[in-house]
């Protein structure tokens, strides 16, 4: 912990398990090489992942970083839906929906042509 600079955090999960979402198997090809360590790879979620797995619990800082990735990877309302529908999500399936529902609308809302 002494080699840790201030404000860094590192969080660990399981076999694609993330807070309470289950990522598809392909997650760890689809994620970033940082560094190799000896033996340790050290890893980060693509930023597709880091949204889908973020919209199950979305607070206010989840959806600071959901735009965040969204705008620096010009990521799609398409993508996006598709990653999530492989995402499994354990517990109430019906708070993910909606919460996807709400991350959706809030940033690709649908342009209205001028009548």
């Amino acid at each position: 912990m002494k080699n840790i600079s201030h404000g860094f955090k590192v969080d660990l999960y399981k076999d694609g398990v993330v807070f309470s979402q289950i990522l598809p198997e392909d997650y760890l090809g689809e994620s970033i090489r940082i560094r190799r360590i000896g033996r340790i790879e050290l890893r980060a979620l693509q930023s597709l992942d880091i949204i889908v797995t973020k919209i199950g619990r979305l607070d206010d800082r989840d959806m600071q970083d959901i735009e965040a990735c969204i705008r620096e990877h010009r990521l799609t309302k398409k993508t996006i839906l598709s990653r999530a529908k492989q995402v499994q999500y354990v517990g109430r399936e019906a708070n993910y929906k909606a919460n996807l529902r709400h991350v959706i609308g809030t940033f690709f809302r649908e342009k209205k042509k001028p009548q």
